[in-house]
C-alpha cells in the first residue's frame, strides 16, 4: 500500500499509463515522414499519395483496437486479468519491435500489418478498467462484512450501554471502502489522460533519433508492463468460468458484442453511442475550429489540449469519489451530460481566455461521467462480467470513432462550426435516451 492505493491497483496504473504513452507516442513521428516530406520507399508505396497512406496507417490502428476490445476484454473474464494482459502486452512489445524494425527499412506494408497486430492487443486496457472494478467489488465485499460486524457491535452497545465510538469508526471506515471503485476507475482514467498527454511529448522528443525509436521506445513501455504483471500483480477475477472453452471459441462466443443482444447492456450500448458519438466529434474537429476561427497553430492546440487534460486528471484523483459520495452515480451522470451539451453549444460563440475557459470545464464534465459510467455498468450488468462490459465501452467508442469523422468531415464543407453544435445534439439524445432507460425507471421502482 504506498499513497493509499494497492499494489494491484499501482500495476493497472503502469500498465494503463505505459499502454496509453505507447498508443499516442508515434502520432507525431509519423506524420513527418508522410506529408511535405522527400520520396521514399515508404511514403510512395504503390504510387499512392503520402496522405493517403498516412491516412490508411492511421485508421488501421483503431481498427485493430475495435476488433482486440470486442474479445480481450471477455477473454480476461474466462482466462483471469493476470494472464491475458500479460499475454497480450508481449504481442505489443513484438508489434512495436516490428513497427520499428519497418521504419527503419522503410518497409509501408510491413509497417502498416504490424501497426493493425498491435492495434488489435492494445484493447486490453479494457483489462486494466475490469481490474480496477474488481478491487472496487472485493472492497464491496468486506464492506458487507464490516456492516454485518457493526450491527452485531450496534446491538452488543445497546445492551450494555457502551460506547458509540467504536461504531462510528467502523461506519466511517465502511463509507470509504465503498467509495473504493469509484476510486479506483477514477485512478485508472487519470493514468489514460496522462498517457495520452506524454506519449505525444515523448514522441515528439525521440524524433530526433529517427522515427523508429519511437516504436523502439514504445516496445520497452510494453516489456516493463510484462514485467510488472509478472512481477507484481495477483488475479482479481475470483470468478472464472469452471466449464472449459479455447481462446478461439472463447473469443467467438463471448465477445463483448454479444453483450448487446442483454436489453440492460443493449440500452446502455445506445446511450453510450451517442455520447461517444459526441465526444469524438468535438476531439476530432475543435482543433480545426480553432485553427479557422482562432488562427491558432499547433502549439496553440497542443496547449489548448494540454490545459484540458490536465484538468481531466485533476478531476480524476480529486473530485469524482467526492461527487460519487455526495450525490450517487446516475444523478452526477445525468448532470455531466447535460452540462457538455451547453459547453459545446457555447464553445462556437467563445475567443481567447473564455474559450479555454470552456475547455476547462468541458474536460471537468468528461472525467466526471468517465469516472462513473464503468462503476455504474458494474452495479447495474447482470452476471458482472467486467472485462466484457469494459470492453464493449472500447468498442462503442471505435464506432462512434468512425462516424463521427464521416459526419464531420460532410459538416466541414458547411463551416467547423457545426460538428460542434452537432456535438451538442448528440449529447442531448445521449441524456435522453438515458432518462426514458434508467433515471425513469429507477423513480419509479423508488
Amino acid at each position: 500500500m504506498f499513497l493509499g492505493i494497492s499494489a494491484k491497483l499501482w500495476v493497472a496504473l503502469c500498465v494503463t499509463l505505459l499502454a496509453c504513452m505507447g498508443l499516442s507516442l508515434p502520432y507525431p513521428v509519423l506524420t513527418p515522414l508522410f506529408i511535405d516530406a522527400p520520396a521514399t520507399a515508404l511514403n510512395s508505396y504503390g504510387g499512392y499519395s503520402g496522405e493517403t497512406l498516412l491516412t490508411v496507417l492511421f485508421a488501421i490502428y483503431p481498427l485493430g483496437i475495435f476488433i482486440g476490445s470486442s474479445f480481450i476484454g471477455a477473454l480476461s473474464d474466462r482466462f483471469g486479468r493476470r494472464r491475458v494482459l500479460s499475454q497480450t502486452l508481449m504481442i505489443c512489445f513484438f508489434g512495436y519491435l516490428v513497427s520499428a524494425y519497418a521504419l527503419y527499412i522503410e518497409d509501408y506494408f510491413l509497417l502498416v500489418t504490424s501497426r493493425f497486430l498491435t492495434g488489435i492487443t492494445e484493447g486490453n486496457v479494457a483489462i486494466a478498467r475490469a481490474i480496477a472494478l474488481d478491487i472496487g467489488e472485493e472492497s464491496a465485499k468486506k464492506a458487507t462484512e464490516l456492516e454485518l460486524s457493526l450491527k452485531s457491535n450496534s446491538t452488543e452497545n445497546k445492551s450494555q450501554h457502551k460506547p458509540q465510538s467504536s461504531s462510528e469508526e467502523s461506519a466511517k471506515q465502511l463509507a470509504k471502502l465503498s467509495e473504493e471503485k469509484t476510486r479506483a476507475v477514477s485512478l485508472i482514467n487519470s493514468a489514460v489522460f496522462v498517457g495520452w498527454l506524454l506519449g505525444p511529448l515523448i514522441g515528439g522528443a525521440l524524433a530526433q533519433y529517427g522515427a523508429h525509436s519511437a516504436m523502439f521506445a514504445a516496445s520497452v513501455a510494453s516489456i516493463l508492463c510484462v514485467v510488472l504483471v509478472k512481477a507484481v500483480l495477483i488475479e482479481t477475477n475470483r470468478e472464472m468460468p469452471e466449464f472449459k472453452m479455447s481462446i478461439w471459441e472463447s473469443a467467438y462466443k463471448e465477445n463483448s458484442l454479444r453483450l448487446v443482444a442483454q436489453p440492460w447492456m443493449r440500452k446502455l450500448f445506445f446511450i453510450y453511442f451517442f455520447y461517444a458519438l459526441a465526444m469524438n466529434l468535438f476531439y476530432e474537429f475543435y482543433p480545426v475550429w480553432l485553427v479557422d476561427t482562432q488562427s491558432y497553430d499547433a502549439l496553440g492546440i497542443g496547449l489548448a489540449t494540454t490545459n484540458m487534460t490536465i484538468f481531466m486528471t485533476l478531476t480524476s484523483i480529486f473530485l469524482v469519489t467526492i461527487v460519487q459520495r455526495k450525490f450517487g452515480l446516475l444523478r452526477p451522470m445525468t448532470r455531466a451530460i447535460l452540462g457538455l451539451s451547453l459547453m459545446l453549444f457555447l464553445v462556437p460563440f467563445t475567443s481567447g481566455v473564455s474559450t479555454l475557459v470552456i475547455f476547462s470545464l468541458t474536460g471537468i464534465l468528461v472525467a466526471t461521467f468517465n469516472g462513473l459510467l464503468p462503476v455504474y455498468i458494474s452495479e447495474n450488468q447482470s452476471g458482472k462480467k467486467n472485462g466484457a462490459a469494459m470492453g464493449l465501452l472500447t468498442t462503442t467508442f471505435c464506432i462512434a470513432n468512425v462516424f463521427a469523422a464521416i459526419f464531420g468531415g460532410l459538416l466541414l464543407q458547411l463551416s467547423s462550426h457545426w460538428p460542434l453544435f452537432l456535438s451538442s445534439m448528440f449529447y442531448i439524445v445521449s441524456l435522453t435516451l438515458l432518462y426514458l432507460f434508467f433515471v425513469f425507471p429507477s423513480r419509479k421502482k423508488a
